[in-house]
């Protein structure tokens, strides 16, 4: 039975089973994990994945994970309609003071006999807002969420211009060649962008510089993605109208132009239901079939189980290497019934179907240890076929 340890609260209610126990052990075979830190002495030998329950990967050393063989999962797209219509949501409180009319009709008070509604419209001269209709919505990042909130902006009315590091043919978006050119021309500028070496920091005092100052920036892609200290100077020197971001910092507190959230993006029943139950299940597969769907290192490979054992290889992908696993297959008689594989990045994953039935434990033993010293090998895994019963 594997061991899984959370990082981050999980329901594993509907997923107990034989396969696998919640556990606090510091070397488990699995991490479930949302938003959290994952700590690199977790990265043991022993350590077959890392699920990450939405999106961002950022909190997870993935470059060790991969040195170590580790398959780092997440839930791309799940959270997408959570994080547009939160999107949406912001975009209209940048131009209608909604939250002080709701705080005067709390305080407003009235002598027995008056009419309120009299009252409160007397005061709503104090909270004249702007409409989203004809203005211009730039998004850095056009993936899923990008393209969900492109499409429900431009039919609000609002003309839509973008920026994505590969070309995407978008029908209600304008898509910019830089990110200068969407600074340039939007109202709002959102930012969708994964958080990269190039990413970090990407937005500092240059770019602000060209932005109008009549503009909003929205950060629901990473908070190291924008300067800090930059965006909270053009807002002192009026050259932003306001910020709003997803990823709360103490230099960001307190400041009247700025509103923080508590990195709510995905935060919705629903989201965090389907993210846990996509990933719960991704863990399941992988664990028990070596199967790959969704993840960040490791290409994606889904061969049915049609053997009694199966072979998984992670590996550097090289020239010659499937020669020399077909030595150590064929030294032993070790039958390929069926395989399937793929690269992505320089490393390839492969599934080999196979049965052991004729082979003894122990050449079973010599088998895997000489797979594992095949030059570019870093994992290689021996799988049962759950249906067919215990056999190691």
């Amino acid at each position: 039975m594997y061991e899984v340890k959370t990082i981050d609260r999980f329901d594993l209610t509907d997923f107990a089973g034989d396969v696998f126990r919640t556990s606090n052990t510091d070397t488990p075979d699995a991490i479930l994990v949302r938003s959290s830190k994952v700590d690199d002495s977790l990265i043991s030998k022993r350590l077959l994945l890392i699920a990450r329950s939405g999106t961002g990967t950022n909190t997870i050393n993935v470059d060790a994970a991969t040195a170590n063989g580790t398959a780092v999962f997440n839930t791309p797209g799940v959270n997408a309609n959570a994080v547009k219509e939160l999107i949406i949501q912001n975009l209209f409180r940048c131009l209608r003071p909604l939250n002080g009319a709701v705080e005067m009709m709390k305080q407003l008070k009235v002598a027995p006999g008056e009419d309120l509604q009299e009252a409160a419209e007397a005061k709503r001269g104090d909270f004249i807002g702007e409409e989203l209709y004809g203005r211009t919505l730039g998004i850095l990042g056009l993936g899923t969420i990008g393209q969900r909130l492109a499409d429900a902006c431009y039919h609000m009315g609002m003309q839509i211009v973008g920026y994505n590091r590969s070309f995407k043919n978008l029908r209600h978006v304008q898509q910019l060649e830089t990110i200068d050119e969407v600074l340039e021309q939007a109202d709002f500028v959102v930012v969708l962008l994964p958080l990269t070496d190039a990413t970090r920091h990407l937005l500092t005092t240059k770019h602000f510089e060209l932005m109008k100052d009549t503009a909003y920036l929205l950060n629901f892609g990473r908070g190291e993605i924008v300067d800090n200290q930059a965006v909270v100077s053009a807002l002192n020197h009026n050259e932003l109208a306001g910020y709003v971001c997803d990823f709360p910092k103490t230099e960001l507190q307190d400041h009247p132009k700025i509103t923080l959230l508590p990195h709510l993006g995905g935060n919705t029943i629903e989201a965090l239901t389907h993210s846990a139950n996509l990933i719960l299940q991704n863990l399941l597969d992988f664990l028990e079939y070596g199967t790959v769907r969704a993840s960040v290192n490791f290409p994606r490979v889904d061969l049915p189980f049609m053997s009694n054992q199966r072979l998984t290889f992670f590996f550097h992908a090289r020239d010659n290497f499937w020669v020399d696993i077909a030595n150590v297959m064929s030294q032993y008689d070790l039958p390929v019934q069926e395989m399937m594989g793929n690269t992505m990045n320089g490393y390839g994953y492969t599934i080999v179907n196979t049965d052991l039935a004729k082979i003894s434990k122990e050449k079973t033993a010599n088998i895997l240890s000489e797979l594992n010293q095949v030059e570019g090998m870093i994992r290689v895994r021996l799988l049962n076929n759950p249906t067919q019963g215990e056999w190691l």
